[in-house]
């Protein structure tokens, strides 16, 4: 039911007149159709995508020009999957926030919403690995790596990273990749919109995550000196 559900959206990415070049698909990735789009809505989505590519200095230019055509197609795809979406994800993300509000604080009906946010951002995943997989063939790692980057801007998953540094500048290695591999989720999922509000919201959603996780790390702290100073009082 899912994957019929996947097609008929696939199917609608119809907008009026002038073909964009599709995304191409590995073997075993989805395949979204080939989409065509209004004048203005390929004039908007050719230049976003050609500011994000033009950040990352590419010195071939048959290679900048096709993975600008690669991004672009994306911008094309994501919006006409949010015309449908929007109205929902944005109530959730409003029950989300007001979960979220309720004094004394309690994260797990926010976090019962979260998954539902999850739930509903699922459909359009395989096609945005369908778009990394195209991505993978124009850019190497690093460079997806900027791109991405670049997408996240504010607030953006290098600097908020380094935020958590310098906030909690004792932690160890092992620690320090737990938050690192978090805001990389976020940043991943981030992808998914370019609405700036939406991407705060998103960043939000896994900041908790982090801060709940220091808030542990912070009490096993207090609770080992707590428990060092019972041990040096016994002894006297």
């Amino acid at each position: 039911m899912h994957r019929i559900r996947l097609i008929t959206l696939l199917s609608s990415f119809v907008l009026a007149c002038g073909p964009l070049v599709p995304l191409r698909a590995a073997d075993g990735a989805v395949t979204p159709p080939a989409v065509t789009v209004d004048a203005a809505t390929q004039q908007r989505s050719e230049a976003k995508a050609g500011r994000l590519v033009e950040g990352l200095k590419l010195e071939d230019p048959a290679k900048a020009a096709r993975a600008k055509s690669i991004v672009s197609a994306w911008y094309v795809t994501m919006w006409d999957w949010h015309k449908v979406n929007d109205s929902k994800l944005k109530e959730l993300w409003t029950q989300w926030n007001q979960a979220r509000a309720v004094v004394p604080k309690d994260e797990f009906p926010a976090e019962v919403i979260a998954h539902e946010i999850d739930d509903a951002y699922a459909s359009l995943k395989p096609i945005y690995q369908t778009f990394l997989t195209q991505l993978a063939t124009e850019l190497t790692p690093t460079q997806v790596d900027a791109l991405k980057e670049t997408w996240s801007r504010s607030p953006g998953m290098m600097r908020t990273y380094n935020a958590y540094l310098e906030i909690v500048p004792d932690l160890k290695d092992d620690q320090k990749k737990v938050i690192f591999d978090r805001m990389t989720m976020a940043r991943e999922d981030a992808m998914l919109t370019d609405a700036d509000r939406e991407i705060v919201s998103i960043f939000k959603r896994h900041k908790v995550k982090v801060e709940a996780y220091v808030g542990t790390l912070e009490w096993a702290k207090l609770h080992a000196a707590f428990a060092n100073r019972g041990k040096s009082a016994a002894a006297k």
